[in-house]
């Protein structure tokens, strides 16, 4: 937050003798001037609808397509692979017409979100640095789960979080896993243990003894999947993800914990961000990382806008070639008539 002060600072010093001075100082001035890194921290979604399509994902589109495939999808299926736990669900959220997409990544089969990287601690709470190709853009936003028919997959999201996870502690280990879409996020109430009661497959969870916690991790160090269900069921929920001071924050194990059975002090990192894509840079004092800026779409989601808005190459769910091939009938007994 200092080093930005004191960009505003230097810009609004600057810029006067830019304007007055007149020799050839001012190019070279103006040089020195365009060096200067201003960032804007963006608002913080007050809330966040997975289910509808309200902003534009072309870039995640674009940016993911070479790294695995998307996949069109209806509410049936999303809703076939979550029926089970509580949080929301397509049924009363979206028209029984509305498609959306979600991306699977190519993985291995012994894969999952949030394994490959490590934690880091922040002004908002644990950030993940994912070491996957990929990188953050599905870590900090979005939502995944394990389908029953794709495997792991990722649902776009636009609200940006260190990570959205759900976090488990006991005695000796510290566990994650992700949220899934039933986790619907709002910054009046947040995402909690009380009000996200989803129950994840015991498999799904990654779990690392809190020695290890802040090291790389790896599917060479953490648990070993077998022991989760045994950790799920002796660890407590301490999932809180919530806003302060206009941030969204990832509260997770309790850094004074972590430190004591590491056996190191843990600096906290400040977030800062830019509009640059595919940056992660790990500063001695802070982190600098991409933030995405949306392009929201009108209220009219028929618009010839909404409908070019899509991947370049992705195949249909049998769920919605059902659905194409109905609409195709229905406008040809309506042309007929």
């Amino acid at each position: 937050m200092v080093n930005k002060v004191k960009s505003y600072i230097y810009v609004l010093l600057f810029i006067p003798i830019a304007i007055f001075t007149q020799n050839s100082g001012v190019d070279s001035l103006l040089k020195q001037i365009s060096g200067i890194e201003v960032e804007l921290d963006a608002p913080v979604e007050t809330e966040e609808n997975l289910y509808l399509n309200s902003v534009s994902f072309q870039s995640f589109y674009d940016i993911l397509s070479p790294m695995g495939e998307w996949i069109q999808v209806s509410k049936e299926d999303v809703n076939e692979d979550l029926s089970d736990g509580d949080g929301q669900s397509f049924s009363s959220l979206a028209d029984d017409e509305e498609f959306i997409f979600i991306w699977k990544p190519t993985a291995g089969t012994d894969w999952k979100p949030y394994m490959n990287g490590k934690w880091v601690y922040t002004n908002q709470g644990w950030l993940w640095k994912s070491t996957d190709k990929w990188g953050n853009a599905t870590y900090n936003y979005g939502r995944w789960w394990n389908s029953k028919k794709y495997g792991w997959v990722w649902m776009p999201g636009y609200a940006w979080a260190p990570a959205w996870v759900r976090w488990k502690v006991s005695d000796d280990y510290v566990g994650w896993v992700p949220l899934t879409p039933k986790a619907k996020w709002t910054s009046e109430k947040g995402i909690n243990k009380n009000n996200y009661k989803y129950e994840d497959a015991d498999v799904n969870w990654v779990f690392v003894g809190k020695e290890g916690f802040i090291n790389e991790l790896n599917s060479s160090n953490i648990t070993a999947s077998s022991m989760n269900s045994e950790l799920v069921s002796k660890s407590q929920n301490i999932t809180d993800i919530k806003v302060e001071n206009d941030a969204i924050i990832n509260n997770g194990p309790d850094v004074a914990d972590i430190e004591k059975r590491c056996g190191k002090k843990i600096d906290k990192k400040y977030l800062k961000f830019t509009r640059e894509r595919n940056r992660f840079r790990m500063g001695e004092k802070d982190v600098t990382l991409s933030r995405e800026n949306f392009t929201k779409y009108s209220t009219n989601l028929n618009s010839d806008k909404a409908k070019l808005d899509k991947p370049k190459k992705f195949k249909k769910s049998e769920n919605v070639k059902k659905k194409l091939k109905k609409r195709l009938k229905h406008k040809r007994r309506i042309r007929g008539k």
